[in-house]
């Protein structure tokens, strides 16, 4: 991994990697937490509006233009940032670039697109999203569990109607400048022919200081359910928040120990008892300076109480019963073999560089230091990083048919 400096000012990552592709991504520290009430869903709304055309190309030939570069192309929006991504054949990887910074950077924002066309699109993601169980019953305990910053990141659908082109255009003025940005490129490239193309068309510009509020909330651990009449079985989520590792190493541990309790659960709750399809539990990062584990299930109704008493017992034991030797043994060999996985894959390649990047990891290649980490971590440490972390008051949150 190498860190460069274009002469606009970005910053940026690069892993050189044998391949035929070029994996190319733009980061923006913008995510829903940095919205306010009046704005929630501008960063989203603005992840669309970016692809909406330029003084160069309208929606269209931007589309038509990477289709000849055969290039992939998408973007995303989370709590913390929005990214950027395009990956392209290497014969035309200056082409599909060049695309990218135009569309990033002289994006228009016609008002008849917004209107007719994304605004629309974007309600209906929306509505999508409110006929998601799982998703509802997330927001929803979430947003009782952390308080009034969160939200979902569509936004809200009043909200959405009443934006305007030039609510969207304040929105990428604040954030879409100076040290906010970041490139991440992979590909079998060296350092000059890289930064010649960046140099030549990256635009970044410094504007106005940008100013981020920390994300700070008092934990509701007050149990929620919500009554819906077109649920077929009941959903059952449980949140609890814990300590922000401070170490990269603790970080790794923290993961093993959550595969474990995946497992556990699943052997628990599914194997052994039928009372579920399926259940898992997870770590999420998204949201700036915090991390929540959470466990997700879903079952028939008349086996709904039951199944949250075995969750509840299975969570209070876990600590004590579900970490032997051997399931963390188990869970750093298949880590093991997602890294070298994740290795030879260029389009997970961004994902890595930027949390190596965040965590001051740079002066390192991010798998082989992964690796290394994993074989050194004991099994007695990731079982005490674990109990550290896993204790606490769950907040629980069912979906039921009304």
């Amino acid at each position: 991994m190498k860190v460069l400096r274009g002469t606009s000012g970005i910053t940026v990552l690069f892993r050189p990697m044998e391949t035929n592709l070029v994996d190319v991504q733009y980061y923006v520290r913008a995510g829903a937490a940095d919205e306010s009430p009046a704005e929630w869903g501008y960063c989203h709304a603005l992840e669309h509006m970016v692809f909406a055309g330029t003084k160069k190309r309208n929606w269209l030939e931007i589309n038509r233009a990477w289709e000849k570069c055969g290039t992939y192309y998408n973007a995303r929006t989370s709590h913390d940032l929005t990214a950027y991504h395009e990956t392209s054949l290497k014969k035309y990887w200056q082409e599909s670039y060049e695309i990218l910074t135009d569309m990033l950077y002289n994006c228009q924002f016609p008002q008849d697109r917004w209107e007719e066309v994304e605004k629309p699109a974007i309600i209906s993601e929306i509505e999508a999203e409110l006929d998601d169980e799982e998703t509802v019953l997330s927001d929803a305990l979430y947003s009782q569990g952390i308080g009034p910053r969160y939200h979902s990141i569509q936004g809200g659908i009043d909200i959405i109607k009443k934006a305007t082109v030039a609510d969207i255009t304040c929105f990428y003025e604040e954030y879409y400048q100076g040290n906010n940005v970041y490139l991440i490129v992979t590909g079998n490239l060296t350092e000059k022919q890289l930064m010649k193309v960046v140099n030549r068309y990256d635009r970044l510009q410094t504007r106005n200081p940008i100013r981020k509020k920390k994300f700070r909330f008092h934990f509701n651990a007050k149990p929620i359910v919500i009554k819906d009449r077109d649920v077929k079985q009941g959903y059952i989520q449980t949140l609890l928040p814990l300590a922000m590792p401070r170490t990269y190493r603790t970080k790794i541990g923290l993961e093993l120990g959550v595969e474990c309790l995946s497992q556990y659960l699943f052997e628990e709750l599914r194997a052994k008892r039928g009372l579920v399809y399926d259940i898992e539990a997870g770590l999420e990062w998204s949201i700036p300076g915090h991390v929540f584990l959470e466990c997700n299930t879903a079952t028939d109704l008349n086996k709904l109480t039951i199944t949250q008493q075995f969750l509840q017992n299975a969570l209070f034991r876990f600590s004590e019963e579900g970490l032997s030797t051997e399931r963390i043994t188990n869970m750093k060999m298949s880590e093991e073999y997602n890294t070298l996985e994740d290795q030879e894959d260029i389009n997970s390649s961004g994902e890595w560089l930027w949390d190596a990047y965040e965590e001051k990891q740079t002066s390192v290649d991010p798998y082989k230091n992964h690796l290394k980490i994993l074989e050194r971590l004991s099994v007695e440490s990731i079982r005490s990083t674990t109990r550290l972390n896993t204790v606490g008051t769950h907040k629980l949150g069912k979906l039921v048919p009304l």
